[in-house]
């Protein structure tokens, strides 16, 4: 047995291959990034329109259903719930389209607001 310790030099380009090796394989692909957030972002603007509309035929269905008036709340509160989906969507799809994820309102690093 050696009583001389290791080479230091030999285990610091070990240690920075082995981290290089590591980023490569977890660095996520842009491709594949790029279509999992357009599914996503499509899936999320579904769900604004069906929660709108589920809500409001909800809760037309149950009013016609108190008051005894057929169709009348149905499609009072389907036009309704078209119109706020219509908005949810148009809100989120303007926050992404200002380059941000947050907001449209806050795209600047250091916190401030557009109108600043």
């Amino acid at each position: 047995m050696t009583d001389q310790p290791p080479d230091l030099s030999d285990l610091q380009q070990r240690i920075a291959a082995a981290r290089e090796r590591e980023e490569a394989a977890t660095r996520p692909d842009p491709q594949k990034r790029a279509t999992a957030s357009g599914y996503g972002m499509a899936m999320r603007l579904a769900m604004e329109m069906v929660a709108a509309l589920g809500v409001s035929v909800f809760l037309g269905i149950w009013l016609d259903g108190e008051l005894g008036t057929a169709p009348l709340f149905i499609m009072i509160f389907l036009v309704m719930g078209m119109g706020a989906g219509f908005i949810n969507v148009y809100k989120t799809v303007s926050g992404f389209t200002h380059g941000s994820l947050r907001g449209p309102a806050s795209d600047k690093k250091d916190g401030t607001t557009r109108g600043d």
